[in-house]
């Protein structure tokens, strides 16, 4: 079963002075499986309406077989948080919270057991060979 399906995806900008539009997405279809994983990557903004960070001037998004657009943003968040990981141009991390905290603040967020979490960071850090900077601060 798809938890994400994509169908005839359009989204037009316009202009601040509204003068221009600009076509960013035109006819953009394809699904995601339970289980796999994928990357959107581009210019900045290509990821905002697959995350529902932003609504489609047409066509369809369907979350866990619900149009985005339907969707309250107390659920999508939580889908987002559950579901979804970023990597932003910017590191955005909070300069108070160590690197571990900055990582399992979505699983803290969620109500997951710190055991849970301890359980889920550790291979995830060694394999990005970063378990020795954990206690460390972005600053």
């Amino acid at each position: 079963m798809a938890i994400l399906e994509v169908n005839n995806l359009k989204k037009v900008y316009t202009t601040r002075l509204g003068g221009n539009q600009v076509e960013a997405l035109k006819n953009l279809s394809f699904s995601v499986e339970e289980g796999e994983y994928v990357a959107i990557m581009g210019e900045s903004g290509s990821g905002k309406i697959l995350a529902a960070l932003d609504k489609p001037t047409g066509g369809q998004v369907i979350l866990n077989g619900k149009n985005i657009v339907d969707i309250r943003e107390k659920e999508i968040s939580a889908f987002r948080r559950e579901n979804l990981g970023f990597v932003f141009q910017d590191f955005n991390l909070l300069d108070n919270f160590s690197l571990k905290d900055n990582i399992v603040l979505p699983l803290v967020l969620s109500g997951v057991d710190y055991k849970e979490m301890e359980r889920r960071i550790t291979p995830i850090a060694a394999q990005l060979g970063i378990l020795d900077i954990l206690g460390k601060y972005p600053y």
